[in-house]
C-alpha cells in the first residue's frame, strides 16, 4: 500500500516514477533469484532424501517466474519504459542471458531437482552464471578496485541465497509438519550453512562497501551509507531474533533446535516455524535495501 501511494502521489506530481519502479521490480527478482538459487542448493547439498517434493517444485517455479517478469520490468524502466533500449548494453546482455539461463533451469527442472545430488556440479555451475549475470549489471564493474567488487559481489548473492532459500525450504517443510524426520539431518548441515553464510555476507559486504564508497569517511557520510546502515541494522536484528527464536523453540521441546522431529510438541514446531517466518520477514526488507543501494551507490 505504501508502495502504491508513493507511485500515486509521484504520478500526480510528475515526478519520474521509473526509478522506483525499478527498485521494486528489482526487489521482486531478488527473491525469485534466492528462490531458484536456494531452493536447488537445499536439494543438493542438504536434502536427505532421494525424493523431491512437490513444494521445493513450486519455490522453484516462483522463483523462475518471479526472475523473469522482475528482468523484464526491471530493463524495460529503467530504459524509461523504452521496448527499443531495454535490452541495449551490457546490462541488457545480462538481462537476456538471465532470461536464458532460467529457461534452461525450467527445461530441465525435474532432473535438476529430482536428482540434485547426481546434479551437483551442473548446478553449482548453473548457479554461478545466473549469479554472474547479476553482477555484471551492478556496481561492481566500476573502477576503482573492480575485481574486489566482482568477488565480493558474487560471494554476498551467493550465501544470501543459500541461507535464505535454505529458510524457506526449511519452513516448507515445518508449516505442513512432513517430513520432520528428516530435520536431524538437515539442521546440522543448515546451521553450518547459516554461520558460513552470516559470516561471508559481513566480509563481503564490509569489503564491497569500502570499495564503492572509497573511503571509511565517505561511506559514514554518505546516502549510500545511510542505506547501507539501515541494511545493517535489519541484518543484525534478523540474527538476534533466529538466536531468540531457536533458543524459545529449544526450551519447549526440552531438546535442541538441531534435534526437532515428529516426536517434539506441535507447539515447538510452529513456533520454530514462525521463527523462520519472522527471519524470512525481515530478509524482504535486507533485499528491499539492497535494491535501494544499486540507486544510491556513488559513481566512479
Amino acid at each position: 500500500m505504501t508502495t502504491l501511494a508513493t507511485l500515486a502521489s509521484a504520478a500526480v506530481e510528475g515526478q519520474d516514477v521509473f526509478p522506483l519502479l525499478t527498485g521494486v521490480s528489482r526487489m521482486l527478482g531478488y527473491l525469485g533469484f534466492v528462490l531458484l538459487v536456494g531452493t536447488t542448493f537445499f536439494l543438493a547439498w542438504l536434502w536427505p532424501v532421494r525424493s523431491v517434493e512437490w513444494v521445493f517444485i513450486r519455490l522453484f517455479r516462483s522463483g523462475a517466474v518471479l526472475v523473469l517478469v522482475a528482468t523484464v520490468l526491471v530493463a524495460f524502466f529503467s530504459a524509461d519504459a523504452s521496448l527499443e533500449d531495454a535490452f541495449a548494453g551490457r546490462d541488457g546482455a545480462a538481462a537476456l542471458a538471465r532470461m536464458s539461463l532460467v529457461a534452461v533451469g525450467v527445461a530441465f527442472s525435474w532432473e535438476m531437482l529430482g536428482e540434485a545430488r547426481r546434479w551437483r556440479i551442473p548446478i553449482v555451475v548453473w548457479q554461478l552464471l545466473l549469479i554472474e549475470t547479476y553482477v555484471l549489471e551492478s556496481d561492481a564493474w566500476r573502477e576503482p578496485w573492480q575485481v574486489v567488487k566482482v568477488v565480493a559481489t558474487t560471494g554476498h548473492l551467493a550465501a544470501t541465497a543459500a541461507w535464505l532459500g535454505g529458510l524457506l525450504a526449511l519452513a516448507a517443510i515445518l508449516v505442513p509438519s512432513a517430513h520432520l524426520e528428516v530435520l536431524h539431518d538437515v539442521l546440522p548441515r543448515f546451521s553450518i550453512v547459516a554461520i558460513v553464510s552470516v559470516v561471508t555476507l559481513v566480509i563481503t559486504g564490509a569489503l564491497h562497501a569500502l570499495a564503492i564508497a572509497g573511503s571509511p569517511n565517505a561511506l559514514l557520510t554518505s546516502t549510500y551509507g545511510a542505506v547501507l546502515m539501515a541494511k545493517i541494522i535489519v541484518f543484525a536484528v534478523m540474527l538476534l531474533l533466529g538466536n531468540v527464536g531457536r533458543r524459545y523453540v529449544g526450551r519447549l521441546a526440552h531438546r535442541k533446535v538441531t534435534e526437532i522431529d515428529e516426536s517434539a510438541p506441535d507447539q515447538s514446531i510452529r513456533a520454530f516455524a514462525v521463527a523462520i517466518g519472522a527471519e524470512f520477514a525481515l530478509a524482504t526488507a535486507v533485499l528491499a535495501t539492497t535494491a535501494a543501494l544499486v540507486h544510491v551507490a556513488p559513481l566512479a
